[in-house]
């Protein structure tokens, strides 16, 4: 059945204290440069208007958190299926017996072709299932189906690793509409015989449970995902809790191991970077924004995604990347976003400054206003370090955005006004040639395929449209 391309789908959990205006605090704490005063009034005053004492405004005085332990280790609320079409929004309460049937309708949604089947697996009324129905079809669209061993990249952080035998699809992105461009992807999903899915990390852009489900045929499929220790305000879901609610086959395997899927060798490695800060003293234990980083080995090649990794209190990539070589050797293609995140004050992670006490904050503002704050991402500087540590032959960018198939990232920040793919790979060239490093920097476009032929990379054009 053909999805409408406008239709916003969501299946979530939320935290009890969701209702905290967190993102909007750090705008009011920023334009107040973070002064004392103006921080505590802002506080007390939320904290009025909400009714409740989640806030800590006396955290200014004391130098500890602005925020109560509630709001960094909160509670969950039930399940919650939200579609958003144009004007019209319906959201629906899914009880826990109703979640393996939502899971299962949306397994199927975008594989039957049979509009009237899918209907029949819809377990809610008729009203909210209109909004499932395509009014203004149009041509049906497909990313490329798998031909042979290489690496597929799709929609922003989305790849597929294909062997000789075996389908790894990684963080798929397709359904949420919300997300900028995504009305671009194809609305037709190849009914690939996947081996597994791979979660990297729970921000919105890498982890959609209704896209990933939506890509797997059978709950069989196992999905590899990080292993939580707690939920937080940084990791706010247990994804093998979550996917087990879905019916789901789900792995969390430790960082170290190597879980094989077919021909393929898959090395689970630590994430760091994308943490509230990228020095000082380590938060507590459980408070991280939990992933993993993974290498891909296969008869034909290996690559190591790198996410939105690069280095925080607890570690750094360049450790992980010489150690993934010391065992394994080096490696064939890496790939990493290219985007730098000043956290706690990058506005795409407006939550991260509660989970920093308020001495900390101050210090990294100082920093952040001096230029001298330090990114939690690689970014293009950093990735030409990784590049050398990783001893990589190619570097492919990845997880900058998406635009539409076959079209260039013109703004790894998705509209932010940041450079272009283009740019940050000229940029890496640049400081590789300076280096003597021998890492060769691709030009690729979603729908691409990156292949082996003869031990060398070739970029083959996606043949995306209509299916046949």
């Amino acid at each position: 059945m053909q999805l409408p391309r406008e239709l916003f789908v969501n299946l979530v959990s939320l935290s009890s204290t969701s209702h905290v205006p967190l993102d909007g605090l750090l705008v009011g704490m920023l334009r107040a440069e973070l002064s004392p005063e103006a921080v505590r009034a802002l506080l007390a005053s939320t904290r009025e208007r909400l009714g409740n004492a989640l806030l800590r405004p006396e955290g200014v005085d004391d130098g500890g958190w602005l925020v109560e332990e509630q709001v960094l280790y909160p509670s969950r609320l039930p399940w919650r299926m939200t579609l958003v079409r144009g004007a019209s929004r319906r959201w629906v309460e899914v009880p826990p017996g109703v979640m393996p049937l939502v899971a299962h309708f949306l397994r199927q949604v975008a594989h039957e072709p049979d509009a009237r089947r899918v209907q029949a697996l819809w377990p809610f009324d008729d009203a909210s299932w209109e909004l499932w129905r395509d009014v203004t079809p149009t041509a049906p669209s497909r990313w490329s189906v798998p031909d042979g061993p290489g690496i597929y990249r799709r929609e922003h952080a989305s790849l597929l690793i294909r062997s000789r035998t075996t389908s790894i699809l990684v963080d798929p992105l397709g359904l949420h509409r919300r997300m900028p461009s995504m009305t671009a992807a194809p609305t037709e999903l190849p009914p690939e015989d996947l081996g597994a899915v791979v979660i990297t990390h729970g921000h919105g852009d890498h982890w959609h449970l209704p896209s990933l489900l939506a890509q797997v045929a059978s709950a069989r499929t196992p999905v590899i995902v990080p292993r939580v220790s707690r939920v937080s305000l940084l990791t706010p879901m247990d994804f093998v809790e979550s996917l087990e609610a879905c019916g789901q086959s789900a792995l969390a395997p430790a960082w170290g191991d190597t879980v094989r899927i077919g021909d393929i060798d898959i090395d689970v490695l630590p994430f760091h970077g994308e943490q509230p800060s990228r020095e000082g003293p380590p938060l507590d234990g459980h408070l991280r924004n939990w992933g993993n980083c993974y290498r891909f080995t296969t008869e034909d090649f290996s690559c190591l995604l790198l996410v939105d990794g690069g280095a925080d209190p607890w570690g750094d990539m360049e450790d992980v990347l010489a150690a993934s070589c010391a065992r394994r050797g080096p490696v064939d293609v890496l790939l990493a976003c290219q985007r730098e995140f000043k956290a706690p004050f990058f506005g795409g992670l407006g939550s991260y400054w509660a989970a920093l006490p308020w001495g900390r904050l101050q210090a990294l503002y100082r920093d952040h206003q001096q230029g001298t704050l330090g990114s939690v991402t690689a970014g293009a500087s950093g990735a030409v370090k990784l590049c050398e540590r990783a001893q990589a032959r190619y570097f492919l960018p990845y997880a900058n955005g998406f635009e539409r198939p076959g079209q260039p990232i013109t703004d790894i920040g998705w509209g932010l006004g940041e450079p272009s793919e283009a740019d940050r790979n000229a940029f890496m060239r640049d400081a590789l040639a300076r280096q003597s490093l021998s890492t060769q920097v691709l030009d690729w476009c979603p729908g691409d395929v990156a292949r082996f032929e003869r031990g060398a990379l070739t970029l083959t054009p996606g043949r995306q449209g209509a299916p046949k």
